[in-house]
């Protein structure tokens, strides 16, 4: 208990009792360590994991003929597609959704063609919903497009 002179100098003290609200700052604490625990867990979720044999050289394999890199294109008009050297492709819309199922059909073929790709390029641009990029990503993960280079769209 904390004891103040009071003003006019008399020497009466009063004594005031200061009650501290521990309840926000026990709720922000609270807050503070969950969302910590939360972001801890995110982070091992979000690492990837790289195995090198202990003491093995890896080996280098040269390929004479490496696939060619798979370019999507996603616009407001539709898809295009290409491998790299190769004829573009356009998929326009169908009633007004992007054609992922004519896509899929090409990539498959593209992997059918070479197992051993695994690289495609997606250019963006301005106004593709996200979930219409999230599938096109999902369907080149199912394939084993695993090297993903994502960009914006730029044309001129």
């Amino acid at each position: 208990m904390a004891q103040v002179d009071s003003p006019g100098g008399k020497g009466r003290r009063r004594s005031y009792d200061a009650s501290i609200n521990l309840v926000p700052y026990i709720d922000l604490m609270t807050t503070i360590i969950t969302f910590l625990m939360m972001a801890a867990v995110w982070t091992q979720i979000a690492s990837l994991e790289i195995q090198n044999g202990a003491g093995e050289e890896a080996e280098v394999i040269e390929q004479d003929d490496p696939p060619k890199l798979v370019h999507v294109f996603l616009t407001a008009k539709g898809i295009g597609v290409y491998e790299e050297g190769g004829t573009p492709m356009d998929l326009p819309n169908i009633d007004a959704k992007l054609d992922f199922m004519s896509l899929a059909k090409f990539l498959e073929q593209l992997k059918k063609d070479r197992p051993d790709r695994s690289e495609i390029s997606i250019s963006i641009e301005d106004g593709v919903k996200h979930g219409e990029i999230v599938k096109v990503m999902d369907m080149a993960t199912n394939l084993g497009l695993l090297n993903i280079t994502m960009k914006p769209l730029t044309l001129g």
